[in-house]
């Protein structure tokens, strides 16, 4: 027996070519689909590393504001060291200079010949001292710079002034000294 197919040729490629693209449709559909799912992961892996960072950020912060306020309490504690050590200085100068007007007016009292030598003041301006007296003659005057020169707690005695004045009939000599005390 012989078969015949009856049914035209176009219809079976219309056929073939709606199962084509049905075919296509479906694969369209599946890729549309899987770039919806592939861009939603994306989208949450990129938002939970923006929130992540965000939190990292905000940690950052907190430990930049911690960090300043330590930063500043150590500029606060070096000043206040500077200060500190500023007015130890000072007062160990103070310890230091304390001793210098007794050694002063000890060494100028072994000095004097209270007979002879009459001090109406006694100047000190940093190592700098200036002395004004009275004396019966320049010789006591020179006897005097000369005990000074041997105490070694002067040092460059000049007699400035020397003159000759007269107080309740005496003859007596007003003399200045300037000299430098080696403290």
């Amino acid at each position: 027996m012989i078969r015949i197919n009856l049914l035209p040729v176009p219809k079976a490629r219309k056929a073939k070519k709606q199962m084509e693209v049905r075919h296509e449709l479906i694969l369209a559909g599946v890729l549309i689909g899987f770039v919806i799912v592939a861009s939603v992961y994306f989208w949450y892996l990129l938002d939970s590393r923006i929130g992540r960072l965000q939190g990292e950020k905000a940690r950052a912060n907190v430990e930049l504001t911690s960090l300043k306020e330590k930063v500043e309490e150590v500029e606060n504690y070096e000043n206040n060291k500077k200060v500190l050590e500023e007015k130890n200085r000072v007062i160990e100068q103070l310890k230091k200079n304390q001793g210098a007007p007794v050694r002063l007016l000890g060494e100028i009292s072994r000095s004097v010949d209270p007979l002879k030598i009459w001090l109406s003041n006694i100047t000190e301006q940093e190592s700098r001292v200036d002395i004004d007296g009275k004396a019966i003659t320049n010789s006591d005057i020179v006897e005097f710079i000369n005990l000074l020169k041997n105490t070694k707690f002067f040092t460059d005695i000049q007699l400035i002034e020397s003159r000759q004045a007269v107080e309740l009939n005496v003859p007596i000599y007003n003399f200045k000294l300037r000299c430098t005390m080696v403290i």
